[in-house]
């Protein structure tokens, strides 16, 4: 990413995606745990949870360590005004040079209102225009529609589903989808630069 950083606090019309801080572990424990049957289906790191609070402060630390030192970028998804946690989402430079993927996660409650839509479109401007990567993937079980239905209606290509490549969070094998979207094909992108 040629030392550039994505912002820690970025504004929606509806939401703020901020980088996780230690301070934060009530309210995504309180967003986990009420949500942990939803979850379970889709998120291998859910079959671990309920965390006590001190194991949830500890890898808020984490995540914040990595964003500071530019190796990872959890962000929770906020209300406007920051006084609940709706989910989780991120920018993960785990997929090679000059790409990234965006991972997303939202409690139950906050599902099927477009709240992670609107984060992984901001998301994806971030990448592809303020840190001029030139690829953001989406990958997701193809099984999870509502998941899959983020990058459709974004405009991101599925370019492959890698068969067997993935566990469940039950241990089984699963297929992943794997969507792109470049600069070039970013819908109302800049031509600037």
């Amino acid at each position: 990413m040629a030392g550039e950083r994505p912002p820690e606090r970025i504004a929606t019309a509806r939401l703020t995606l901020r980088a996780w801080r230690p301070e934060d572990a009530p309210l995504i424990r309180e967003a986990i745990d009420s949500s942990l049957a939803h979850l379970r289906s889709w998120m291998p790191w859910a079959v671990n949870e309920p965390s006590s609070m001190e194991a949830t402060v500890s890898l808020l630390e984490k995540f914040r360590d990595d964003f500071t030192a530019g190796r990872d970028f959890h962000y929770g998804i906020f209300t406007a005004d920051e006084r609940d946690v709706l989910g989780g989402t991120g920018l993960h430079p785990r997929i090679g040079p000059d790409a990234i993927e965006i991972g997303y996660w939202l409690r139950e409650t906050a599902t099927r209102r477009g709240y992670v839509t609107e984060a992984v479109a901001r998301l994806t401007r971030v990448a592809l225009e303020e840190l001029g990567l030139s690829r953001v993937e989406i990958r997701c079980d193809p099984r999870n529609t509502a998941s899959a239905a983020v990058p459709r209606r974004l405009g991101y290509r599925h370019v492959t589903t890698l068969e067997a490549n993935a566990l469940t969070p039950a241990g089984e094998p699963r297929d992943t989808m794997v969507w792109v979207q470049t600069a070039a094909e970013l819908p109302g992108a800049s031509r600037a630069g």
